[in-house]
C-alpha cells in the first residue's frame, strides 16, 4: 500500500474509532457523579497498537471532545480532554507495535494513577467547586473504580492486543490482506 493510501486508510480507521469510542463511553458507559465505567479504553488501545501515538492520543481527545458536545454528562472541561490526550499517548507509547502483557499492564497502572486518580481527580475538584480542598475527599472515593477498571482493562486489552492473542493475529492477518 503506498502511503498516500496508508494515510487515507488509517484516517478512515481512525473516525471509526473516535465514533466508537464516543458510542463506548457515551451511550454504553455507567456513569455516576465522579466515576464513569465504561469500554472505550478498547478504541485507544486498538489505535495504540495498529496506528500508533498521535492517533492513539488524538482519537482519545477527539472522542472526548466531540463525545462531551454532543452527548454530555455535565458542562465542559477541557482538563478532561487533555486527560484523554495524555493517556491516549502513554497508550501508544507502551502498546505501539509492541504490546506484551507487561507493557499492557503498564500503561493501564500509568493511567489509572497519573489520568484517572490524579488529574480527573484535581479536574472535577475544581469543576465542581470545592476546589482543592476536595482533591482528598474525591480521590479517595476513586480509588474502588480505579481498582476495579485496572483489572478490567488489563485483562481485556491483554486478551485482545498482547502479542500472543489470538485475536490479534486475526486482525494482523485482515490488515495485512488490505
Amino acid at each position: 500500500m503506498n502511503k498516500s493510501k496508508k494515510f487515507l486508510f488509517n484516517l478512515i480507521l481512525a473516525s471509526i474509532l473516535v465514533a466508537l469510542n464516543i458510542i463506548l463511553e457515551r451511550m454504553l458507559a455507567y456513569s455516576v457523579w465522579n466515576q464513569t465505567i465504561s469500554f472505550s479504553f478498547v478504541t485507544i488501545g486498538f489505535a495504540a497498537v495498529y496506528l500508533g501515538i498521535p492517533y492513539a492520543a488524538i482519537i482519545a481527545g477527539l472522542g472526548d471532545l466531540i463525545g462531551s458536545i454532543i452527548l454530555p454528562f455535565g458542562p465542559y472541561f477541557f482538563g478532561f480532554t487533555l486527560t484523554n490526550l495524555i493517556a491516549g499517548a502513554i497508550t501508544g507509547l507502551f502498546l505501539y507495535k509492541n504490546a506484551s502483557w507487561i507493557k499492557i499492564i503498564l500503561s493501564v497502572l500509568i493511567n489509572k494513577i497519573l489520568c484517572s486518580l490524579i488529574l480527573n481527580t484535581i479536574w472535577i475538584s475544581i469543576l465542581y467547586r470545592g476546589g482543592l480542598d476536595a482533591f482528598p475527599v474525591v480521590f479517595v472515593s476513586r480509588i474502588p473504580s480505579a481498582a476495579i477498571m485496572f483489572v478490567v482493562e488489563s485483562v481485556v486489552l491483554t486478551m485482545l492486543f498482547s502479542e500472543k492473542s489470538k485475536i490479534r493475529n486475526l486482525f494482523n492477518r485482515a490488515f495485512n490482506s488490505i
